[in-house]
């Protein structure tokens, strides 16, 4: 379902860029999706932000992981809901992300629904 309101910003933060069906499946639910390579990438676009975003980021990535993105984030004044997108997930992971500030762990495919539940919430910047 397209909609022509815009509901938010997607950052999403890897080394490659979005599968093609997650970044359609993301801007159909009226997300606009900006693919940052890098932790810097990610700070900047989310610096020029000017509307409610959430970030996607994967484990590893091309300036450090996942524990180092949600370090930078609390460096900033800006408060935004991290989701960690993975295939595979143990106990271990999911407590240790959870403690870090991370909201959610998922697969790809279950992205878009996550993201839309997350900006409807006043907390989303």
């Amino acid at each position: 379902m397209q909609t022509d309101r815009r509901a938010g910003t997607v950052i999403y933060v890897s080394n490659r860029s979005p599968e093609t069906t997650i970044a359609q499946d993301i801007e159909a639910r009226g997300l606009v999706v900006q693919w940052a390579r890098s932790i810097s990438a990610a700070v900047e676009l989310l610096n020029s932000a000017r509307e409610k975003t959430v970030i996607v980021t994967e484990l590893a990535l091309a300036d450090g992981n996942w524990r180092d993105l949600v370090e930078r984030m609390r460096g900033i004044d800006i408060c935004v809901p991290i989701v960690l997108t993975t295939s595979s997930s143990t106990a271990e992971l999911w407590w240790d992300a959870l403690e870090c500030g991370i909201v959610d762990i998922l697969p790809g495919y279950l992205i878009a629904s996550r993201l839309c539940q997350l900006l409807e919430t006043p907390d989303a910047s």
